[in-house]
């Protein structure tokens, strides 16, 4: 059986600091002691916010450097920590309230009942999920679908939903160069280089106001494509 204190959580942000305490503490609350913030650069107050904590690990970039160059410097911080503090398996988790606390179970099941998985992911798009994302939107992930496909030959039915659950091993394992959210196609290429066995799971992601104003624009998507079809041929 998974314990909780044997997880971390890694949360991204970026001037959400409105949001980010009410995450933690949901988190917290769960019983869940460990969390890692990665602060991306922050404008707002989200510095003033969780420097002065002394119950989470905090990291700060200078500047912002986009949502895969946050999630590697989790994973590097955890790679070199790792045994100080004592964890086995990382949680990334957004900032803003989208992912729910009561879906971990389905990833440590998961985990429980397989005990060869590397990586659990979170999908919107398989049975038992409740999501309100626009239909454009929907369309676009649904084609970010076949993209991924088409750069790492694994069939993932949601490669871009944030979250996700990884063994250390796993962690160890996979290294993101790509700063945007290219990062998310990326991840799952680096998954099948690696040879990582792992399970999609049903998550249920609740869109605010908020959260869809932030949500990268339509184009983004051709930026993405752009960016991993050039590094998968001129790497």
């Amino acid at each position: 059986m998974i314990k909780n204190n044997e997880i971390i959580f890694l949360i991204r942000t970026y001037n959400e600091g409105n949001y980010l305490l009410d995450t933690i503490k949901n988190i917290q609350d769960a019983w869940y002691s460990k969390i890692l913030v990665v602060d991306d650069g922050s404008k707002d107050n989200t510095k003033e916010i969780l420097e002065k904590r002394n119950n989470i690990f905090y990291i700060r970039h200078l500047i912002n450097l986009w949502a895969g160059a946050a999630l590697e410097t989790g994973f590097e911080f955890l790679r070199r920590n790792w045994e100080k503090i004592w964890i086995k398996y990382v949680v990334s988790f957004d900032a803003d309230w989208q992912h729910q606390i009561e879906d971990l179970e389905k990833f440590k099941r998961a985990f429980e009942e397989n005990k060869n998985l590397d990586v659990v992911l979170g999908s919107r798009f398989i049975k038992n999920t409740v999501y309100n994302i626009p239909l454009h939107r929907k369309i676009i992930l649904f084609l970010a679908k076949f993209f991924t496909f088409f750069i790492s030959s694994i069939s993932v039915s949601d490669p871009h939903n944030g979250y996700k659950m990884f063994t250390l091993d796993a962690i160890n394992k996979i290294h993101l160069t790509m700063d945007w959210f290219a990062y998310a196609s990326e991840l799952i290429d680096e998954i099948a280089k690696n040879k990582l066995k792992f399970k999609e799971v049903p998550v249920n992601i609740l869109y605010t106001d908020y959260s869809l104003s932030k949500w990268q624009k339509s184009l983004n998507a051709i930026n993405i494509a752009i960016k991993m079809i050039w590094s998968k041929l001129f790497k």
